[in-house]
């Protein structure tokens, strides 16, 4: 079961393991279907677009919010706690703002399959 050295061989380590070889997966990386088509241009351009307004929603409540937090800071004190609430109020409500995005996005292109679908 093993070589001179001592070491396996590995295909005998492959035999031996219990757990199925699964690389790369089947249908891509995390099961997208990448694999299976490609994206047009204007899906493309969408994914950007999303991902763009993503990035730039997260950077805009957390330096706002942090913002906020340092002028009340100047006014009462407490500079690192409040700017510290600021910022997490800031990321909370871009999640908001985020995923309240994405649903609505994935609401409109549901209908739209929806209605190509039906006759």
């Amino acid at each position: 079961m093993s070589s001179e050295q001592g070491f396996a061989s590995p295909d005998e380590v492959a035999k031996l393991s219990s757990a199925p070889r699964r690389f790369p997966p089947a249908n891509g990386w995390y099961g997208s279907t990448a694999r299976n088509r490609s994206a047009s241009i204007e899906e493309s351009q969408d994914m950007a677009d999303t991902a763009w307004t993503i990035t730039s929603r997260i950077a805009a409540g957390l330096l706002l919010y942090t913002g906020l937090g340092w002028l009340l800071s100047l006014w009462i004190g407490h500079r690192p706690l409040l700017m510290a609430v600021g910022a997490l109020v800031g990321l909370g409500l871009s999640f908001v703002l985020i995923f309240g995005g994405l649903s609505a996005e994935n609401r409109r292109i549901a209908e739209e399959m929806k209605g190509k679908s039906s006759p």
